[in-house]
């Protein structure tokens, strides 16, 4: 077949550009700013390859000005679009929220308009997502918790499900409107719903989503991604009309669980057969793997598992390998999910996450850059140049192309300007093996075996991308082929500089073909090793070994080009920031600005600019590092984060300067002086709930999980508690023949809950990462009961989230199931629940928002936030624990030793009990907000990030812990101490994000009566 394909690709090149020729560019019919053809996008009428990082607003929560570190580090290292899903959870806690206009609050983690603005600010396109549903690993896929109260189905067209997301919708829609890119701002691309499937191909629910957008001004192309067992063409303009989307997308997350997956070669062919005049688009490609309570051993996050640079299974190696391929299948709008996870603080997670969503990605959860995103600066780089790619087809391909049958070839080609782009990997996309191979490449001089002298080197886990006939620089000039990959090319003053990298000590052939008197070009390899050059078939072959940096001069007439030779290491340090241009988008590559320089060193490069003379550099450093710079001959000063660089000039035309770093470490400050007091008042029988929450109603709409026992319904969401600790107390009338209590509690995956009647504990159970409820039978001791008298049943139970709701079968309540007393006929009276203070709707903390707390007593006081008063509290320490089953609260107060210009990120490490049986959990809080939910036996989390955002460099910290012991006989931690993720020079500015303490809310919560600790 593929000697076939091979035979008649001149006349499929004709027929395939007579073809082309045809194709006429889609648009919305509103607007022409972004349209669309079966190749790609196009904004502004340049086509562009959208490589997109996903990046959630609140899951880097407090101080938005921290945004910017997370889209400077995404556009720095080769991404030029973010896509964001919008969560109606946060925005509207209750159904009339602000009369109906959602909680947008500027200078909060709800701060949407900032959120775009600052992605707008860094020079990056925008995908919005803002559902109704959005899973996203978050409670309630996005839903508010009221939702699931409604009657009837969600994600239909049922009246009830409709006029409850119209409000949101329509205000969220608002806002995207105001910054699409036909009104100055980044967002390119809205998606309607997500991962929707429900019933049928046609749905009136999508169409008024659909309409909802279009009748609040969003003009731009409309997206959907398909998640459903492959791209089945769910709502595909080329396959259905109602609910039909102007642009559709697959979903696909192929790496295995637990060991390297083959690649799946699948979506060009589904893609071709369901939306065949879209571009190849992939909302959602895995940039790590999702982990789940208990899934990993213990220790770290668990994410360093998958994105470890030696071992993991989403490391820089996948990258190479994975996304290659999806271009070698013509997909040109990649978004990587996720690229900056960050974190499910308070009540944000759903059940199937943990505390840390760090997902494996580029950027982790404490905004550190590691090795993946410097092969995403690569891949960018090269995507960003190589214009012709967004117009290729796939001719063939197989492993009939190479000398060896090892290594697999796609083949596309642009059908208007003849080049080609060889994608290149090991047949089995698993082998670690060494394999050295030849291919047949068609070039405009006829088909070749290259490389001529030589061999091609896959070692491992490895992909390659091989040009020919393409096109660079000032002076369309061509690389006839070349068997190391381009990184980036661009023109600087008269020369034009194009840059090749390959795997250390592996060889690189690469020709250059000029338009006439071939035979004169030349290359200047005075002093060089390692490199050699010839005229082969009248071009300039240039042959050589990739090891550090090799500057190769070429000359051709009035044509000068520096050939820059780096193995990938080295390449991996290099950096092609570019300089803004004029205009509303002068920051945005290709459609603002094509200038560049080129920059060796930086951890980070933020941003340059050239004002006059001087060229300006910003960004980290994470040691003394020399840099190295490329610019325009005009420039006589270079200035790194605002200071002077002392440089010197080099032989190769480049200028060379050394910067020292901050210190490698910071002296982090032991916890100490830790203040101490119970948090579990509830269980005294004389304890006065009268602010709690009569649970009174009889009647459920949660219809699917109907009430097990027991005539009242005690499902939290319906009397407004949507996330975190749940307290019930029910009261009864013994008669003295009660043996036990049955209970069955719904809490979510790895969920749990203790009991105590009459103020004596009967026992606790838990789920883990599969079970979400227990049902348990629990003997009451006889001494306990009070005969004749009113008996007090507490059980406090841990809230995992509410589960990513599909359908109305999918409603699944949070509390108590059912329950029944065991021998004679006693029933209870009534039954109280308190959940976070005020609920969703009254809240007096409405800063960081009802998400953050439960119903702790703790909580419900304000003793997790700066400036409670604790001076009535005993001295304690969290290693000294609990010494009974229960609920101990403490807090204390640190310094970060931080100065100016330094970024240092900061964890709290949890030593795991000895005793890896004991049954505790811990919250932790940073400055009032809950920071994390640590669970000895279940785990895997044990280190936990505290966020610049939150944490304060020139004022205390407060740091707050609560206890649970669910044993009999107590728990203790085992260790708490502060560990440094690195420290980095950095151009970032750091401001203390001072949020409401206790004074301010002082007057909403109750008084802080109780403190014995137990």
């Amino acid at each position: 077949m593929y000697m076939l394909v091979r035979a008649f690709t001149p006349l499929l090149l004709l027929i395939s550009t007579c073809f082309a020729s045809l194709l006429r560019r889609n648009s919305t019919g509103l607007t022409e700013t972004v349209t669309w053809d079966p190749h790609s996008l196009s904004i502004l009428g340049q086509r562009v390859f959208i490589l997109s990082a996903e990046f959630h607003p609140w899951r880097l929560p407090g101080n938005p000005d921290i945004w910017a570190d997370v889209f400077q580090k995404i556009r720095a290292n080769g991404f030029n679009t973010v896509s964001f899903y919008v969560n109606w959870a946060l925005h509207f806690p209750t159904p009339d929220t602000n009369g109906g206009e959602g909680d947008f609050a500027a200078g909060t983690y709800r701060d949407i308009d900032r959120f775009i603005q600052e992605a707008k600010n860094a020079g990056l396109w925008m995908i919005a997502r803002p559902g109704p549903y959005i899973n996203g690993e978050t409670t309630g896929g996005g839903f508010p918790g009221w939702v699931g109260n409604i009657a009837g189905s969600l994600r239909t067209d049922n009246t009830n499900y409709t006029q409850a997301w119209t409000p949101y919708l329509t205000a969220i829609s608002k806002i995207i409107a105001r910054n699409q890119i036909t009104e100055g701002g980044p967002i390119i691309l809205i998606q309607a719903e997500n991962e929707f499937s429900e019933g049928t191909t046609q749905s009136p629910y999508m169409q008024a989503v659909i309409d909802t957008y279009r009748n609040n001004g969003i003009v731009i192309p409309i997206t959907f991604n398909d998640q459903h067992g492959g791209l089945n063409g769910y709502f595909s303009p080329d396959l259905v009309t109602l609910g039909a989307v102007n642009i559709y997308c697959g979903d696909s997350y192929p790496q295995g669980a637990n060991s390297w997956a083959q690649v799946q070669s699948v979506y060009y062919s589904d893609h071709e057969a369901v939306a065949y005049s879209n571009p190849l688009c992939l909302a959602e490609f895995g940039g790590g793997y999702l982990l789940s309570w208990g899934e990993v051993p213990f220790g770290g996050t668990g994410y360093e598992k998958y994105s470890s640079s030696t071992s993991g299974l989403t490391n820089a190696d996948y990258e190479n390998v994975f996304y290659k391929e999806n271009y070698a299948q013509t997909t040109t709008i990649l978004n990587i999910y996720m690229l900056f996870g960050g974190t499910n603080w308070g009540g944000t997670a759903a059940p199937v996450s943990y505390t840390s969503y760090d997902y494996g990605g580029g950027i982790n959860e404490n905004r550190v850059a590691n090795t993946k995103m410097n092969e995403m600066r690569l891949q960018g780089l090269f995507l960003r140049v190589s214009r012709d790619l967004l117009a290729a087809n796939l001719l063939a391909n197989g492993t009939n192309y190479t000398t060896s049958s090892l290594i697999h070839t796609a083949e596309l080609r642009n059908l208007d300007t003849t080049t080609g782009f060889y994608v290149t990997r090991q047949n089995s996309s698993p082998s670690t093996a060494l394999v050295t191979t030849q291919i047949t490449v068609q070039t405009s001089l006829g088909p070749l075996l290259i490389p001529q002298s030589g061999v091609i080197t896959f070692d491992g886990r490895d992909s390659k991308i091989l040009v020919t006939d393409y096109v660079f620089g000032k002076s369309s000039s061509t690389i006839l082929y070349s068997t190391a990959e381009i990184m980036t090319w661009t023109t600087i003053d008269s020369t034009d500089y194009i840059i090749f990298y390959a795997e250390s000590g592996q060889a690189g052939e690469t020709s250059f073909l000029f338009d006439s008197a071939r035979s004169l070009a030349k290359a200047d390899l005075t002093g060089l090793s390692g490199v050699s050059s010839s005229i082969l078939n009248g071009s300039l072959v240039l042959n050589y070994s990739l090891n550090g940096t090799v500057f190769v001069p070429i000359t051709f007439g009035e044509t000068n080009i520096v050939a820059i030779l780096l193995d990938k290491e080295t390449a991996y340090q290099w950096h092609a920031p570019i300089i803004e241009g004029p205009g509303s988008f002068g920051n945005f590559f290709s459609v603002g600005t094509n200038e560049t320089v080129l920059v060796s060193g930086p951890y980070v490069l933020r941003t340059a600019a050239i004002t006059g003379g001087t060229l300006s550099l910003a960004g980290d450093l994470n040691g003394t590092t020399t840099i190295e710079v490329i610019a325009p001959k005009s420039i006589s000063k270079i200035l790194w984060n605002e200071m002077p660089l002392l440089v010197s000039k080099t032989d190769r035309g480049s200028y060379t300067g050394k910067v020292n770093s901050a210190p490698t470490v910071v002296d982090l400050p032991a916890l100490e002086n830790w203040k101490v007091s119970g948090s579990l008042p509830e269980i005294d029988p004389d304890f006065d709930d009268s602010h709690f929450a009569l649970a009174d109603l009889t009647t459920t709409n949660y219809t699917n999980l109907p009430p097990l026992a027991g005539s009242q319904v005690l499902y939290s969401q319906q009397y407004g508690f949507y996330g975190g600790n749940l307290i019930f107390r029910g009261r009864f009338n013994a008669s003295g023949e009660e043996t036990a209590v049955n209970l069955t509690v719904q809490y979510g995956f790895a969920g749990g809950y203790s009991t105590w009647l009459n103020g004596v504990f009967l026992g606790s159970s838990q789920g883990n990462s599969t079970v979400s409820l227990s049902t348990d039978s629990w003997v009451i001791p006889s001494d306990t009961l009070k005969i004749n008298e009113t008996n007090i049943l507490v059980v406090f139970q841990d809230h995992m989230g509410i589960v990513e709701t599909n359908t109305n079968s999918g409603k699944e309540p949070r509390g108590i199931r059912g329950y029944a007393l065991v021998g004679g006929n006693t029933t209870f009276d009534s039954w109280k629940l308190q959940g976070n203070l005020g609920g969703a709707a009254n809240a007096p903390d409405t800063f960081r928002g009802y998400i953050n707390e439960g119903g702790l007593w703790a909580e419900r006081v304000g003793a997790h936030l700066p400036g409670f008063p604790d001076d009535s509290w005993t001295s304690g320490s969290p290693l000294s624990g609990v010494s009974k089953a229960g609920i101990n609260f403490y807090r204390t107060t640190f310094e970060l030793p931080v100065s100016t210009g330094i970024d240092a990120p900061v964890r709290l490490n949890v030593t795991r009990s000895a005793d890896s049986l004991s049954n505790f959990r811990l919250q932790i809080y940073l400055n009032g907000w809950q920071m994390g939910k640590y669970v000895n036996s279940i785990g895997p989390q044990t280190v936990f990030v505290l966020p610049a955002s939150i944490l304060r460099r020139r004022s205390a910290n407060t740091l707050a812990i609560s206890v649970w012991a669910m044993d009999a006989s107590g728990a203790a931690v085992e260790g708490l101490e502060l560990v440094s993720d690195g420290v980095f020079s950095t151009s970032l500015q750091f401001t203390d994000y001072v949020t409401p303490d206790y004074a301010a809310q002082e007057s909403l919560r109750p008084a802080a009566t109780f403190n014995e600790p137990m």
